[in-house]
């Protein structure tokens, strides 16, 4: 009698999900909704257990909410604890079951290859041209309507990390918890886990721009949605034409460390919000985008040739 069984190989060909019907765009998108909650849960009961431990009296809520309110270390580790917990270890988890076995490190791009560097290089450059582009969004974004809760909320947050990026001896504790941290657990997570997951289900444009689109709405600030999801989609465009997550995570910590560093020397930028009356240097702007799409253009056309040379087969869906 002949087996109609897969073999083991045919099995351990395709993913959990694949094998048990889930789309795999559908269930990247879940795990942001769940990832965002565990996030916040993990991080609060680390806040509250740390205030607990440096308090007189851990029954006395008024002395714990102060701590938290106040100390700018148990801040950062309240944030740090959810970016490893539940972005960078949660990701590579449910990455288990979005990728065949032996494909999981390349199904996220955590991978080094000849080109890599260069792009790295590329990657530098292009954050660093983008940012005049990133000011004009974000003074787009201010003519959006925002709720007044909403509004108050990131008022309230933006109060915070001003006060933190403000106290002395921030600088190396900045680059750390907002510079390092993020660029490595954030880019695991959208350009690695979310990305790949899209790609297969949506095709490779609709997985850039909806996974850019994502990571900007995920930082809960609506007053610069605009700005966040733009570099979402760069940082998404540079991690499939370079296949690794690597350039990304560079480009990111130029982007977060480079805000911590000019924060720290000028302090006054923290107070310096964008607004539809701000005046903008309207000249830099646009040759900075002009640069910007030029380049872009550039990498988009050796990108492709080198590509059709060596991989035919390669396109953009």
């Amino acid at each position: 009698m002949t087996s109609t069984t897969p073999s083991d190989s045919s099995v351990l060909s395709v993913s959990w999900y694949e094998r048990h019907g889930f789309n795999l765009g559908v269930m990247a998108i879940i795990w942001v909704f769940l990832a965002l909650i565990a996030f916040n849960v993990i991080g609060g009961l680390v806040g509250v257990v740390a205030a607990m431990l440096m308090v007189e009296n851990p029954g006395d809520i008024s002395a714990i909410m102060q701590v938290l309110s106040e100390q700018t270390d148990v801040f950062f580790w309240i944030n740090t604890t959810g970016q490893i917990t539940v972005f960078a270890l949660g990701s590579l988890w449910v990455t288990h079951l979005a990728a065949p076995k032996g494909h999981r490190k390349s199904f996220i791009r955590l991978q080094v290859d000849a080109d890599t560097l260069g792009f790295v290089g590329w990657a530098i450059v292009l954050t660093l041209i983008s940012y005049p582009t990133v000011i004009f969004l974000g003074w787009l974004n201010a003519f959006l309507p925002v709720p007044d809760w909403m509004a108050e909320m990131q008022q309230s947050m933006d109060d915070m990390i001003a006060k933190l990026l403000g106290a002395e001896n921030i600088l190396w504790m900045g680059l750390f918890h907002i510079g390092l941290v993020p660029s490595i657990c954030e880019e695991i997570m959208y350009r690695g886990y979310v990305q790949r997951s899209l790609e297969k289900s949506w095709g490779v444009w609709a997985a850039i721009i909806v996974s850019g689109v994502i990571f900007g709405a995920y930082h809960l600030q609506m007053t610069r949605v605009l700005p966040l999801a733009a570099l979402g989609i760069l940082f998404a465009y540079i991690t499939y034409l370079s296949n690794s997550i690597i350039p990304a995570m560079v480009a990111h910590l130029v982007n977060n460390g480079g805000q911590v560093i000019l924060s720290t020397l000028y302090p006054e930028m923290l107070n310096q919000d964008l607004s539809p009356e701000t005046e903008l240097p309207w000249l830099g702007i646009v040759v900075a985008m002009v640069i910007l799409f030029s380049l872009l253009t550039i990498l988009h056309k050796r990108y492709f040739r080198e590509s059709a040379q060596a991989k035919p087969e390669t396109t953009l869906e």
